[in-house]
């Protein structure tokens, strides 16, 4: 098996959480990887995430900021561009074979532009997917068609990337890395879990995770206060908040999220809960609520009753234990109660065997080529 120099790029807790065991394989096997960790893990705002990293046997780690130290909403282009010039100068000094980046986040576009400027090969995780409400949408078909080697985590995902002209024999549809890793987690027991969050918990656990909606401009606080209005009902559940993500309108969720536990004694925010306390938690949870991809590609491996949140993941193929409501009131209520009265324990369309183990061996023997032509597909 040749050796390559592969560095990994991860700018928040969502993409680490299902890149970790990924780099971890891929190490094992290969001497020179390298992790570039960036974004929000860089800041106390968001929980400095990076600790969580440092706790993993991970090696080499390459750490660069591109945020301000007080993020600001409204700077979310600058930031893009700052991640083009930082990535280009650890891509210069390190010089490696491919980058491999997941996901849809705007910094991560930056990445990928910084490598194609500099002859770079990329390796993109979960494209193909559709989340219309987000203009996470079109980031992700961007990075698609700047990448050379692609592993969707589903078939119908696998057939989308041929559709935006890319050459099937660089399409692996192995599964979800998020979905697998799940399956080899080592869940804390509950008691535990109150004593390093320092809460006592309900019998009953809501686990709510909801990130702003980029293409529908100014609609945030609309949007959580409906959400908090459902939550608010729930007094006889312990109401768990994660840190929406970095975008724009993130400050204006946060605000209200914050301003709802100062009222209510069973509910509690954290930035960040790390990858073991938060699948724990799922794992006991009584709902999850919100707009997170989590609800869609991780809910499914515990069979717990989600409810999925407006047109954040739209398009996105969904499991049995998920409901799908609008931004309002009557719609959430309507959800829950849906899942009360009718609730099957689902099998996980994301799940397959070893997935991180066979994508490690596939990024090091492919013969990767910077020169793409467009795969046309035959229109009947």
């Amino acid at each position: 098996m040749k050796k390559k120099k592969i560095l990994f790029i991860s700018s928040s807790r969502a993409d680490y959480g299902v890149l970790r065991n990924l780099i971890l394989e891929t190490q094992k096997i290969n001497k020179e990887t390298y992790l570039l960790v960036t974004g929000s893990h860089l800041s106390s705002q968001f929980g400095n995430t990076i600790k969580e990293i440092q706790k993993d046997k991970i090696k080499k780690i390459i750490k660069k900021k591109i945020l301000d130290k007080n993020f600001r909403d409204n700077r979310v282009s600058q930031y893009m561009a700052k991640s083009i010039t930082t990535t280009s100068s650890v891509l210069k000094k390190k010089k490696p074979d491919v980058i491999v980046i997941l996901g849809d986040r705007y910094e991560l576009l930056g990445c990928a532009i910084a490598a194609m400027i500099l002859r770079i090969p990329i390796t993109h995780i979960h494209g193909g997917e559709l989340t219309i409400g987000a203009f996470d949408d079109s980031i992700r078909h961007s990075i698609t068609k700047l990448s050379h080697l692609h592993f969707p985590s589903h078939e119908k995902y696998r057939k989308r990337l041929v559709q935006l002209g890319e050459n099937p024999k660089s399409i692996f549809n192995f599964g979800a890395l998020g979905s697998h890793a799940i399956s080899k987690l080592k869940f804390i027991k509950k008691i535990r879990i109150e004593k390093i969050l320092k809460t006592k918990l309900k019998k009953k656990i809501i686990l709510v995770t909801f990130h702003p909606v980029t293409l529908e401009k100014n609609m945030a606080k609309s949007h959580i206060r409906n959400l908090i209005k459902f939550l608010s009902t729930q007094n006889d559940s312990s109401i768990i908040f994660t840190s929406p993500n970095f975008d724009n309108e993130s400050n204006t969720l946060k605000k209200e999220i914050l301003d709802f536990v100062k009222k209510k004694s069973n509910v509690h925010f954290y930035h960040s809960l790390g990858s073991e306390i938060y699948h724990s938690l799922m794992k006991i949870a009584h709902l999850v609520i919100g707009n997170s991809s989590s609800g869609i590609v991780e809910t499914p491996s515990f069979g717990i009753r989600t409810i999925n949140i407006g047109n954040r993941q739209k398009g996105r193929i969904i499991s049995n234990n998920i409901v799908n409501c609008d931004y309002s009131y009557k719609s959430i209520c309507k959800a829950y109660l849906k899942l009360r009265k009718s609730f099957k324990k689902p099998s996980n369309p994301f799940l397959k065997k070893n997935t991180p183990k066979i994508i490690a061996k596939k990024i090091l023997n492919f013969k990767f080529d910077i020169k793409k032509s467009f795969f046309d597909v035959k229109m009947k």
